[in-house]
């Protein structure tokens, strides 16, 4: 744990040594006072960040200096819960209540889908997604966590492979598995909310280990180096080494920390609910 520093400007907060300064107003929204419904984050090769927004427009993209530089509309998407940038600045969006991922080129055309659009399915995709990832392999995997207590699979052209889960508190069981990530190694790290860990899998669902001592934990992402970031709803952010050994904690500024990404230099960036908003935290040491 770490104290905050109080400044005028913004705070500042540390994971284990390192320092990180939390600015909330950095973005410069295209209306003014208007930050719409944030509900996630993420980052292309670019580092432009990504805003998925819960009604239109679905995505706004900001410089890595808060510049705003664009956005676009998509009917397809009406409940936007999770995203993902894939290495090929894919953007894939998960419609949680429309029951779909949806895959989109780098400028916003449609290009793939995965699931039935409201045709939810207990047992197989999707019974309202939460979250996506992609490995370097090509291969998605979506964590189905309102609806389902599962995890999927697909092929890089979307056929489904495999499912793994179930309700549960047992080790590979999920009560609400909210978000997903690819680790260093390819390795999955789901977010499992209402048991309050992190479970770790092979690329095959093979069960590997999970972290504990998280509150309702709600996003997760990993740096370069191999460090681990959850959110969890206390509301805090914590680091974790890649052997599972927490690192250090800080607390976060919105009431949920929904999304969570990091870009190339090591800031990382918070979808804020309650206020709407993007915090970001970013490196000085």
């Amino acid at each position: 744990m770490c104290a905050i520093e109080a400044r005028s400007e913004a705070h500042i907060v540390c994971l284990g040594e390192r320092r990180y300064r939390v600015d909330r107003d950095w973005l410069r929204w295209p209306t003014p006072g208007d930050r719409g419904f944030v509900s996630h984050v993420a980052v292309n090769s670019r580092d432009e960040l990504h805003v998925l927004n819960r009604g239109n427009p679905v995505i706004q993209i900001f410089s890595p200096s808060g510049r705003f530089l664009g956005d676009w509309h998509t009917n397809l998407v009406t409940h936007g819960h999770g995203i993902h940038i894939d290495a090929r600045d894919r953007i894939f969006i998960v419609d949680s209540d429309r029951h779909c991922v949806h895959v989109f080129s780098p400028t916003g055309q449609h290009q793939l889908s995965l699931g039935r659009r409201d045709r939810p399915v207990y047992g197989r995709p999707f019974n309202h997604p939460t979250d996506v990832t992609v490995t370097r392999n090509g291969h998605i995997y979506v964590s189905d966590g309102y609806g389902n207590s599962h995890v999927h699979r697909f092929a890089a052209d979307g056929r489904h492979v495999a499912t793994w889960g179930g309700a549960g508190a047992a080790p590979g069981a999920f009560a609400n598995p909210h978000a997903i990530a690819t680790a260093w190694d390819d390795t999955l790290l789901v977010v499992d909310r209402e048991n309050g860990r992190v479970q770790r899998f092979t690329g095959e669902g093979v069960y590997v280990d999970e972290i504990r001592d998280l509150y309702l934990p709600t996003a997760v992402t990993v740096g370069e180096d191999g460090w681990i970031y959850v959110s969890d709803q206390c509301p805090r952010l914590s680091a974790y080494a890649r052997d599972g050994r927490l690192i250090g904690r800080c607390r976060t500024f919105g009431a949920v920390g929904h999304g969570i990404t990091i870009d190339s230099t090591g800031d990382v960036y918070i979808a804020d609910m309650m206020p709407s908003g993007v915090s970001r935290f970013r490196r000085m040491s």
